[in-house]
């Protein structure tokens, strides 16, 4: 069964990490996604494919799940604390 989410605690945030796939964008990706007190964080890294070439998608989606399996605590820790700083969520 193929994993499209992991789940991690992060800076005292539930952190969701899934991979996505936006059609319409012709664009694979991962994305962090978490709530604020305010609003929610959803960012993500994507990798866009030729909507008309199927070996285009195949690429795209192997290096984006390349991509998602190397994603663990230590990599959501140092996004999330990055994201935090640079958007002064702690303030």
């Amino acid at each position: 069964m193929e994993i499209w989410f992991k789940e991690f605690e992060s800076h005292g945030r539930q952190i969701l990490v899934k991979k996505v796939c936006e059609v319409d964008e012709q664009k694979v990706g991962v994305q962090y996604c978490w709530p604020e007190k305010i609003f929610d964080v959803d960012f993500g890294l994507w990798i866009d494919y030729d909507d008309d070439d199927e070996e285009s998608f195949n690429e795209a989606e192997e290096a984006r799940n390349k991509l998602f399996d190397t994603i663990d605590q230590e990599a959501v820790d140092t996004a999330v604390s990055n994201l935090i700083q640079k958007l002064k969520l702690d303030d």
